[in-house]
């Protein structure tokens, strides 16, 4: 490491990416048996670091409605079932290491991730399905993706787009539950 490289590194620490607000949520504990109670409202107020996905910051920040964010933490879900990128392969010719052990096959949670993607992909399309992936999947930040203003807009009006029509391809209303099938 270069000398000029070493003092502009040596004062910094390790700040984490906190910035808690209040925002209103569903209640977890809301009962539709006792509905209209004072005490049992659909949505409560209750801290929330923003700052930790990148949805998560565009729903405080009023710019994704409830929809929106349901499509996206079922995408993050998904993504997440699947260990982030997707499965690796399987070589099975190899013999496993310092007892290492092989390697486990797919479950089949991480097979359902894994096709549900699929379909998300051929819904939305290569780059709309690479924008969700980075921000949604991945937790990328629009601003990490793209230098300009106008990459910053069309990455954002991308990934409304994939969020609204995965949105409704789920059944989502536009307070994030799903809907009813009767």
């Amino acid at each position: 490491m270069s000398e000029k490289r070493k003092k502009q590194t040596s004062g910094l620490e390790w700040q984490p990416k906190i910035k808690v607000e209040k925002v209103t949520v569903d209640n977890p504990f809301y009962s539709k048996a006792h509905q209209g109670i004072e005490t049992n409202p659909v949505k409560i107020q209750a801290q929330m670091n923003i700052r930790e996905s990148a949805i998560v910051t565009l729903a405080a920040r009023k710019q994704i409605n409830e929809a929106q964010l349901a499509a996206a933490t079922r995408f993050r879900a998904l993504y997440e079932a699947m260990g982030g990128a997707g499965a690796g392969s399987f070589d099975y010719s190899r013999e496993p290491v310092d007892g290492g052990g092989s390697r486990e096959p797919l479950t089949e949670r991480q097979i359902r991730a894994g096709q549900e993607l699929k379909r998300c992909r051929e819904i939305l399309g290569i780059k709309a399905y690479d924008i969700m992936s980075k921000v949604a999947g991945q937790g990328y930040a629009i601003g990490e993706l793209a230098k300009s203003h106008r990459e910053r807009t069309t990455l954002a009006d991308y990934l409304k787009d994939g969020l609204d029509e995965m949105a409704r391809n789920w059944g989502y209303e536009s307070r994030g539950d799903r809907r009813n099938s009767a």
